[in-house]
Formats: C-alpha cells, sequence, structure tokens
C-alpha cells in the first residue's frame, strides 16, 4: 500500500479502544484499583492480567502486594513498573482496539521479549493493534508497518516490502 499525503486514507474506528502511552498515567490509588480501573473485577481474568504483563515478581516484593499505595504519579515504581501497570490496565479492559505508544522502552530487553510474546501476540491476538516502536525485532511479524521519519511517512507494507 502506498501512502498518498494529499489523499490520505480515513480511519475509522469500530469498538472500545484502549491506549497505552509512552509517558505512564498512573493515579494515586492501589496496584490493583489502577489496573481494574473502575471495571468489574474477576479474579481469573485479573491473574491472566497480572500473569501477561509481568507483574507477579513486582507484585511479591511490594509490602501489600497489589493493595500498596502508588504515590502520585507513580512515584514510588520505576519506569517499567509504571509501563506494565499502564499496560496491565488496557489488558483487563479488553477493548477491541490497542494503540500502545512504545509500551516496550521503559523494560529491560528480557522483560520486553516475554510483553511481545505473551500480552501483544498473545493476549491481545485476534485484536487491532497500533504499536508504535523503534524496535525493529518487534515488527517482523505485523501485517502493516508504516515507517515514519520526523513527522513524514517514508513507506508502509509488510517488512519484506519495505527491505525490497
Amino acid at each position: 500500500m502506498k501512502y498518498d499525503s494529499l489523499n490520505p486514507p480515513a480511519v475509522e474506528l469500530n469498538g472500545d479502544v484502549s491506549y497505552v502511552t509512552q509517558q505512564s498515567w498512573i493515579i494515586n490509588a492501589t496496584v490493583k484499583d489502577n489496573i481494574i480501573f473502575g471495571n468489574e473485577y474477576n479474579e481469573k481474568k485479573y491473574q491472566d492480567t497480572i500473569k501477561y504483563s509481568c507483574l507477579q515478581s513486582d507484585l511479591d516484593i511490594l509490602i501489600n502486594k497489589d493493595q500498596t499505595e502508588i504515590g502520585e504519579k507513580g512515584v514510588n515504581l520505576s519506569g517499567g513498573q509504571k509501563a506494565r501497570v499502564s499496560l496491565a490496565r488496557a489488558l483487563y479492559k479488553n477493548s477491541d482496539i490497542y494503540l500502545l505508544d512504545d509500551p516496550l522502552s521503559a523494560v529491560d530487553p528480557k522483560v520486553a521479549k516475554s510483553l511481545y510474546k505473551n500480552a501483544i501476540e498473545g493476549a491481545l491476538k485476534g485484536k487491532t493493534i497500533i504499536l508504535v516502536t523503534h524496535q525493529v525485532d518487534y515488527v517482523k511479524n505485523c501485517e502493516n508497518i508504516i515507517v515514519i521519519e520526523k513527522g513524514k511517512v517514508l513507506g508502509s507494507g509488510t517488512l519484506e516490502e519495505l527491505k525490497a
């Protein structure tokens, strides 16, 4: 698919949307409240979400586990923990469409690989995902890649098409 800047394609969203920002958005509440975020609680769904977002080891070391209060703007969490809580919130919501703004950049490579495999390719399988990333390793299985530099679209297609 060639991108024509004079006649850009229209975008129509049909369904619920979850957005995971690059700068994690955290409320002053418990870890659990940040993940459930007002949705109906389901124990299995919650435990799956914790697993897919690689949060279990973090919860194990927090003094009150998932009942630990997160300070203003997540002050008592690392950048990677905040990113995973934000991703967990999106996973728990179970939307139709996911806008993921570089959710793997704040975590170490091992965790990023696990998040990609378990959350993005696993839990979100069959969902519409728009993933913004600088990490080329994670785009090889994407149906369509759009390369943007300095706000301009340089090309789009599969990885093989773009390499050619």
